[in-house]
């Protein structure tokens, strides 16, 4: 049974006094223009019920009753103004702040500016990005310690954010803004300190490159990224991240030009990682070593045993498919490694839910383009499959022309299966981090072989997606794709018309 309290009319609780005293929990009298509290204490009376908002006020003048303050300011004193009347009184408001919508709203030429900003777009978009979605990862923070005591750092993290912003406005139709020069300083940091500030400066150069050309990052060619394989052994946070990152750049760029990489599988998965209990990162670095394999054993590079574990020489031997057993029995071995690996995936690395092409254009009717519907839990998880596709592609289109592989599950040794999964892969799912190198590359690569128009445009709008959410540039790319695509059907239209 509820508790009756007898509670006197002259200290119940009302809901129509003044805010400040609703704001102090007292009792108003509910006196107009000013109730006895206020003007006991000098204060501005407000009433709910009367609304004014000044937009840009700094000192405003009252008569006895005083101006009311908009409800969400805080409570001002008023003070006689020095040299006029007692009914004169002068209010002092808080400045004005920002728009929070604005601060940090890419769109807008001031937040470019605004290294704060710049900063803060580094720390939840990039940071994730360049750690491939891995929740794990320890990237974004160790960066941003790091840029608390090294001004260089900061000032290069406000460089690449700042750039990957101002394209990233332009490709959403807003205003360019020039990006900002880097900072010089680090011709004297220690060789640590420089080597991340001159990854976190190419980290900019990649979104004012098209992927085609990519290869020409200054960080890929400086000459100091070709050392030996304990200059790289042990880097640490934030280091080994970047390095990663554009180890991933350099393979993407491999596969776009039929180059050998400048990355060796050594330095994406080592032995010291191999020894180590299975986990996302170490599992997606071993996807990355075996998509670097079969690059390097594809694009002309001999696999060498004992190769620096980041960037190798491009004057290695070369091997070719004319030599014979060696050729197929590395090629053999590494078809073989790649489809141990998708028959052994953990569930993690699975798909949740996965319908086949048929299936997918019943169930998306207002979507004719059929790719496969394989959706994923996470974004590395999306990522390690997109590079077994590659993989296990790459391999099909060199295959040793005398070597048979097994006659089970024929669909794995399909080149139009694997192009479809890339496709359906990107297509069909919406991570934030899920517009990696190596992914935009083997959708631009899979593209040249797209016939049906329908897939056509859908890719077309799915390289718009990436631009919009990336400013990546993929112009040069899609109009060389739409070239190949308009060449292919005039060369069936004449075959059928002959």
């Amino acid at each position: 049974m509820p508790v009756i309290r007898n509670v006197p009319d002259a200290k119940r609780r009302v809901r129509t006094g003044c805010l400040p005293c609703r704001k102090r929990r007292r009792k108003c009298d509910e006196r107009k223009p000013r109730c006895g509290s206020c003007q006991e204490r000098s204060v501005v009376c407000k009433y709910p019920d009367i609304t004014f908002v000044y937009s840009n006020v700094r000192v405003t003048q009252a008569q006895d009753e005083g101006p009311p303050l908009p409800a969400d300011e805080p409570e001002t004193r008023i003070r006689p103004k020095e040299g006029g009347a007692a009914s004169q009184l002068q209010t002092v408001s808080p400045l004005p702040q920002s728009e929070w919508k604005d601060y940090f709203s890419t769109t807008h030429a001031a937040s470019v500016k605004n290294e704060t900003a710049a900063l803060l777009h580094f720390r939840y978009n990039l940071a994730p990005w360049i750690e491939a979605g891995d929740v794990g990862a320890s990237f974004g923070t160790e960066i941003m310690l790091l840029a608390q005591k090294q001004r260089s750092i900061m000032t290069a993290i406000s460089s690449a954010a700042s750039s990957q912003m101002a394209i990233s406005s332009a490709a959403n139709g807003g205003s360019t803004v020039a990006r900002r020069a880097p900072d010089p300083s680090f011709d004297v940091e220690e060789p640590r300190i420089r080597r991340i500030g001159l990854a976190l400066l190419a980290l900019g150069e990649v979104f004012t490159l098209s992927p085609s050309k990519w290869r020409r990052l200054s960080f890929l060619q400086a000459d100091e990224l070709s050392m030996d394989a304990n200059s790289f052994a042990g880097v640490g946070e934030p280091l080994e991240t970047l390095l990663l990152f554009h180890s991933r750049v350099d393979l993407a760029a491999s596969l776009l030009t039929d180059q050998p990489p400048l990355t060796s599988p050594g330095f994406v998965m080592n032995s010291a990682d191999r020894a180590l209990p299975p986990s996302t990162k170490s599992i997606y670095r071993a996807c990355l070593s075996q998509l670097a394999s079969c690059l390097q054993l594809l694009n002309g590079n001999n696999i060498a045993s004992g190769s620096p574990p980041f960037f190798t020489s491009a004057t290695q031997e070369r091997l070719s498919p004319g030599a014979g057993s060696l050729f197929s029995s590395k090629w053999s071995s590494l078809w073989s490694s790649c489809q141990q690996w998708y028959h052994s995936r953990p569930v993690e690395m699975q798909p949740i839910l996965e319908i086949r092409s048929v299936e997918a254009g019943q169930i998306d009717a207002d979507n004719d383009s059929s790719f496969p519907i394989p959706v994923y839990t996470n974004s590395i998880a999306l990522q390690c499959n997109i590079v077994y596709h590659i993989s296990s592609r790459l391999l099909l289109q060199r295959k040793p022309r005398l070597l048979r592989l097994s006659s089970r599950q024929r669909h794995l040794s399909s080149l139009s299966w694997h192009a479809q999964q890339i496709a359906g892969i990107a297509t069909r799912n919406e991570f934030a981090e899920q517009w990696d190198p190596i992914l935009i590359a083997g959708l631009l690569w899979v593209a040249r072989d797209m016939t049906h128009p329908s897939q056509q445009e859908s890719l077309i709008s799915c390289f718009r997606q990436i631009s919009s959410s990336t400013g990546i540039k993929l112009d040069e790319e899609v109009q060389v794709l739409r070239a190949r695509w308009n060449s292919s059907q005039h060369a069936r239209d004449y075959q059928f018309s002959g």
